[in-house]
Formats: structure tokens, C-alpha cells, sequence
């Protein structure tokens, strides 16, 4: 391996610290199991090099705070609780597995799901093919106008890759391998598109389109979907929730894909893929609506959806990808859907660095040096839009930095509503694939199918700040920074209480490029912190001693 494993905490009574490198696991040294009365142990990452490096624990003092900026938090004033942080499980990330050495494959999922890694608690499947399938147009039901799906299989999931070192390793066995490390782990699945022959342009992409389900295949396509999670119960895998269409808006038929008008997407919910889970004792399987964008058709989708009372019943939330800008979280819109309906979950369930190996993007940075730690910390990546959006939508797309990104949306996301955070692929090659129509982009772990050499990227640490500490069941809390409001000297935080009601997590970040010195608030207790520029740090914080 190419880079230190992540070092979990030596926090409180509740972990002991470990390092891992090349070869064999070691305790790590000199830190204590027990921290004192009013202390806070934190770990920090920053461009400067730390990677989630143990910083001497925090004392609390009783007394008013001194003068400057202070990151406040209100323990009492109580948010949404948390599902869960996470990654998708592609049949890309388990073809790049597959050409591991076991050992280093069962290392990096370790690293994913293990109790000593990153604990991821949520997870994403596609159900059939996608753009990050080897080779993609296929579902689990070709055989044409098969509407009993009499020939359906989930055998593509479980086929694996002629060549690789483990030509068995598919799909399936990483997710059951996920499993294995974190039983608790929910695993959220999503089509891209229907069988072909089940849609009005029975392709599965392109001439600009994805096509439509025909208004007679809606019933076939929702018992397509209760066999898949039957399919796969029958595997061993629980399927947590499902959502009805990845990208329902549509891609220009890119890849494979499938449209849905709001009214459409209502209806089938309505009428076929409610019902047809309630009929198969399948109603514990959490519908997660519209699953794209953050935009207007977000609230549209929703309006028309969870605006009708029978379809609403049947939703548990609202999905949403990040693609339509680089430069904002879009608070104001997840701050709307939140309060127009409020007994509904937000669910960040897709986002990435797209437009990997463009020119602009990275010419010397990260195609041709997958392995520059610098290029992930500068303004130099780019998506789709910086190329392709309309003259009117250039400003939203401009060059930004990837840790950057992936730090705010996280922390504002979570502040504005997000119940969880699922990234897309946790593992890629090289060149940011395998991607059949060469949608290259990045992931949290890269490697190069060749050699084996694995590269863990800043994106990995900046997830497991999160990961690591935020359990399901934690309830996000309120956070204000003073004197001119959060975000004020590029200084952004969140906070969650513990299940436990005992620990308060606090996750701060600085995006600046100078140092900054703030202060934690918590009741009546404060402790003074130092953070280097573009840096992340994470507290746990036994407020159970503060009160």
C-alpha cells in the first residue's frame, strides 16, 4: 500500500487507537485508553500532510468564552437523527478488487467497513447495469417481452472477470463482503433504467434520450423490482431501501438511463412499486424518491409526489445528487424541502469528481499523476458543466478543489437536513474507471489494476472524519459561529449528540490558506483550538462531564 491506513481514535473509553501501513497492524503508542474529566480527543487532517493524525486531547474550562471566533454548540436544540455515511458498491469498484491479491483486497475493505477503518454504515447498489458496469446494457431480465419474468436472475451480479487475479469476485461477493464487516451495514439499490424491451425506445441509451417505461410495463417493472430484493434476500443481503429511477430527469442518454415525468414517477410509485412491496411483505423496504439533482425539478418532483397523499405514504424521503453546481451546497433548497415536508428525509445518495482526465482538469495533476496528494487540495478540477452547461449555467460550474467540496456539502449538507451521505464509487483504477462510456471520475481509493499499487486519497480521510465518528442513531445539533456567522474566516462545523446522550461529536473545518485559532462552546465550558489551513478535525466531547 502506498499510504498510512486511517488511525481510528483513542477517544474517551470508547476505542483504542491503531495504526496501519505496509505489513501487519500495530498498536499505536503512548496514547491512553481513558481520557480525563473535560477532555475531548480529536484527530486531524489537513494539506499539510496530517492524515488523520491524533492531537493532544482538549482541556474544557467552565467560564465565558473568550474574545474571537467561537464555534457554539447547543446540545439541546436537536435536528434529524442520522441513517448513516457511506459509498456505492459498483460492479466497477468490485472489477478493480477482483485484480487484487486477496490480502490487499480484504485490506481495502477493511479500511472501508471495518470496526479499524472508516465504519461505513450506508451503502449504494445499482440494480443491472450502469455507466460504471464493465460493459454494461444488461438487466436481470433480457429475454425480450418476458412480462411474467419467468427468465429473471441476478446471475450478472454474481459473474465475475475473466483475467482478473480472483476471476470469481463480482458484485455480489463485495457487497456480501461489506456485510460481513458491518452486518449492520444498509444497503440502498437503484435501477438506471428498466429492461429494454420494457420501454419506449427499447434501447437502454442514447440518440439523446434514455427512452421511458411503457404505461404497460410499470407493473412488470415494479415485480422486477420486488425480485431483485427478493433475489437478493435470498443471497443474504437485506435490502434497506430502494430508490424508483436513478436520475429520473434524465442524462441525454449518456448511459443507461431512463425518464420519468413527476406525474409519471408518481404513479408508478402510487400504483405499482408501493403496492407490489406491500403484497410481497417487502413494506419495511424504504422508498427514497426522485434521486437526482439538487434543483428545480427536486422541489417539482416533490411537490407532485409527496404533494399526493397515497404516493406520499408510501415515500420515506427524497434522494438528491450534487451535480448541478461545484460552487454551492444548495441549502436553501434542501431548507425548503425540509420544512414543505417535514415528515420526510433527506438523503444525499449520489456525487463524485466527474470529468476526470479532461484537459482542463488535469493535465499533469491527475490523469497522467494519479497519485498528486496536491491536486486534491487545489481549485483545479472541473465536472460536466465547466464544458458542457448552458452560457446562463457557466458561473455554477467553475474549477474547484475535491477535498473541498466533499467537506462542505458534507458538513452543510448535514446541517441543512441530510439524514445520510452516500458517495458514489468507493474504489476506482487509475484512470478513474472501469467506465463503459469512459464517464471517468474519481474515488476515495485509486489503484492501478496492473501492479496492484494502491493510492488512498485525501477524499478517503475527509469521508472517514464523518464516517468515523457520526453513528446511525447519532441526532445532529445546532451549531453557530460568531462574531459574523458560520462560515465566517472559511471556518465551517457540525455537530451530533451521541445515541448514548453522553458524547457530543463536533467536526470542524477550515478552508482557508492561513492557520486559525477558534474556540469550542458547549454550555458553559470552553476550550480553545488551533486548526492549520484547509484542514479538518473531529471532537468527541464527553458532555455528560460538562453539565
Amino acid at each position: 500500500m502506498s499510504s498510512p491506513w486511517l488511525v481510528p481514535l483513542a477517544l474517551s473509553c470508547l476505542t483504542t487507537a491503531w495504526l496501519h501501513s505496509e505489513g501487519a497492524p500495530s498498536r499505536t503508542p503512548g496514547l491512553p485508553k481513558l481520557l480525563g474529566p473535560r477532555l475531548a480527543g480529536f484527530v486531524q487532517t489537513s494539506a499539510g500532510g496530517d492524515r488523520f493524525k491524533q492531537r493532544p486531547p482538549l482541556k474544557f474550562s467552565k467560564g465565558a468564552a473568550p474574545a474571537g471566533l467561537t464555534v457554539a454548540v447547543d446540545p439541546s436544540r436537536q435536528l434529524q437523527i442520522l441513517e448513516g455515511i457511506g459509498g456505492a458498491l459498483t460492479e466497477s469498484s468490485a472489477f478493480v478488487l477482483a485484480h487484487l491479491a486477496k490480502p490487499d483486497r480484504e485490506s481495502l475493505l477493511d479500511r472501508f467497513f471495518g470496526p479499524h477503518g472508516a465504519r461505513f454504515t450506508l451503502a449504494r447498489a445499482p440494480i443491472g447495469a450502469c455507466d460504471f458496469s464493465v460493459t454494461g446494457r444488461f438487466s436481470y431480465a433480457d429475454v425480450p417481452d418476458d412480462s411474467a419474468l419467468a427468465h429473471f436472475s441476478i446471475a450478472p451480479d454474481k459473474n465475475g472477470f475473466a483475467g482478473a487475479k480472483d476471476p470469481s469476485y463480482a458484485l455480489l461477493p463485495l457487497i456480501k463482503d461489506a456485510l460481513a464487516r458491518n452486518p449492520q451495514l444498509k444497503v440502498l439499490a437503484s435501477p438506471w433504467t428498466a429492461p429494454a424491451w420494457m420501454k419506449d425506445n427499447r434501447d437502454w441509451y442514447g440518440h439523446g434520450r434514455g427512452g421511458s417505461l411503457r404505461p404497460e410495463h410499470y407493473d412488470t417493472f415494479a415485480r422486477y423490482m420486488v425480485k431483485y430484493v427478493q433475489a437478493y434476500a435470498a443471497e443474504g443481503v437485506s435490502i434497506w431501501g430502494v430508490t424508483p429511477e436513478n436520475e429520473p430527469v434524465g442524462n441525454g442518454g449518456q448511459w443507461e438511463s431512463m425518464e420519468f415525468t413527476a406525474e409519471g414517477l408518481r404513479d408508478y410509485i402510487k400504483l405499482h412499486l408501493g403496492p407490489q412491496l406491500e403484497q410481497h411483505g417487502l413494506s419495511h423496504v424504504r422508498i427514497v424518491q426522485f434521486d437526482h439533482n439538487r434543483d428545480a425539478h427536486a422541489l417539482r418532483f416533490s411537490e407532485t409526489v409527496l404533494g399526493d397523499p397515497a404516493a406520499a405514504a408510501y415515500v420515506w424521503g427524497t434522494g438528491l445528487h450534487w451535480y448541478s453546481t461545484t460552487n454551492s451546497v444548495q441549502t436553501g433548497l434542501l431548507d425548503q424541502l425540509q420544512t414543505r415536508f417535514p415528515g420526510k428525509a433527506l438523503l444525499h445518495t449520489e456525487g463524485c469528481i466527474d470529468g476526470i482526465g479532461t484537459e482542463d482538469s488535469s493535465p499533469k495533476g491527475h490523469f497522467l499523476g494519479w497519485k498528486n496528494e496536491a491536486w486534491w487540495w487545489t481549485a483545479s478540477a472541473t465536472d460536466w458543466g465547466y464544458y458542457w452547461a448552458p452560457p446562463e449555467e457557466k458561473q455554477a460550474h467553475p474549477k474547484y478543489a475535491p477535498v473541498h467540496r466533499y467537506a462542505l456539502d458534507l458538513l452543510e449538507g448535514l446541517n441543512h437536513g441530510f439524514a445520510g451521505w452516500i458517495d458514489w464509487n468507493i474504489v476506482l483504477d487509475r484512470q478513474g474507471g472501469p467506465n463503459h462510456v469512459n464517464n471517468f471520475c474519481a474515488a476515495p481509493v485509486m489503484v492501478d489494476t496492473g501492479t496492484g499499487e494502491t493510492h488512498i486519497t485525501p477524499l478517503y480521510y475527509v469521508m472517514a472524519h464523518f464516517s468515523r465518528y457520526l453513528m446511525p442513531g447519532d441526532r445532529i445539533v445546532q451549531v453557530t459561529a460568531s462574531p459574523q456567522g458560520q462560515g465566517s474566516h472559511g471556518l465551517h462545523a457540525t455537530a451530533a449528540l451521541r445515541k448514548d446522550g453522553k458524547h457530543l461529536v463536533l467536526i470542524a473545518y477550515n478552508e482557508a490558506p492561513r492557520p486559525a485559532t477558534y474556540t469550542i462552546q458547549v454550555g458553559a465550558y470552553h476550550a480553545s483550538v488551533k486548526i492549520p489551513p484547509q484542514a479538518l478535525q473531529s471532537f468527541l466531547i464527553p458532555i455528560g462531564q460538562m453539565r
